[in-house]
């Protein structure tokens, strides 16, 4: 299974990988080693890459909120979930960078521009800013509607959509559909600005 979605190289780092690497560390280390083969300018593939680390900085920001809120038990479980969930498309995106450099895609979507890539950078350097210096309950799910609502989630569908058809079939599986993950961020974000309302709107 490995093999077959990962290639060789990630199979055989995975079996002598230390105990505390992650998959998505061998993957990554993987990818690190071929890329310095062929260095090129800014392409689909490296595109890719760069949304990999926006989905793991997700990733760490709603573990920060998830332990930040742990004394409102279903609300740190919300951002653990979310955290699952963008550790997840970084796994997928990992596999869609595969398909590309294996020329394994029908198209370049026309809808990813640089500027949209700097200002959505921008972004991530606020948003992690503002967790790390401490956020509010109302704040935190203010942060989750537009981290939700922005590029991360259209342009992981366009790269996801981006290779062929064959392709994408052996590995939807491993993440969730963008359209469940933002629908189940606005039923939780309405649901806990509404249970808890004197937090939200003291």
């Amino acid at each position: 299974m490995i093999i077959e979605g990962f290639g060789l190289r990630v199979f055989i780092n995975a079996l002598f990988a230390d105990k505390d690497a992650t998959f998505l560390d061998i993957i990554n280390e993987c990818h690190e080693l071929d890329a310095h083969k062929d260095m090129a300018s800014m392409n689909l593939s490296e595109i890719v890459n760069q949304f990999i680390g926006y989905e793991l900085k997700s990733q760490e920001i709603y573990t920060i909120l998830s332990e930040r809120f742990s004394e409102l038990s279903d609300v740190s479980a919300f951002f653990k979930n979310l955290a699952r969930h963008e550790e997840g498309h970084a796994i997928v995106l990992a596999r869609v960078r595969r398909e590309i450099e294996r020329g394994h895609y029908w198209k370049e979507s026309k809808q990813i521009h640089l500027d949209e890539i700097k200002r959505f950078d921008r972004f991530m350097k606020k948003a992690e800013a503002s967790v790390l210096a401490g956020v509010s309950l109302a704040e935190a799910l203010t942060l989750v509607d537009q981290l939700e609502g922005s590029e991360i989630n259209i342009v992981f569908e366009n790269l996801n959509k981006s290779v062929d058809m064959k392709s994408r079939k052996r590995f939807e599986k491993f993440f969730v559909m963008t359209s469940e993950h933002i629908g189940y961020c606005d039923k939780q974000t309405t649901a806990f600005r509404k249970k808890y309302a004197d937090l939200v709107n003291p």
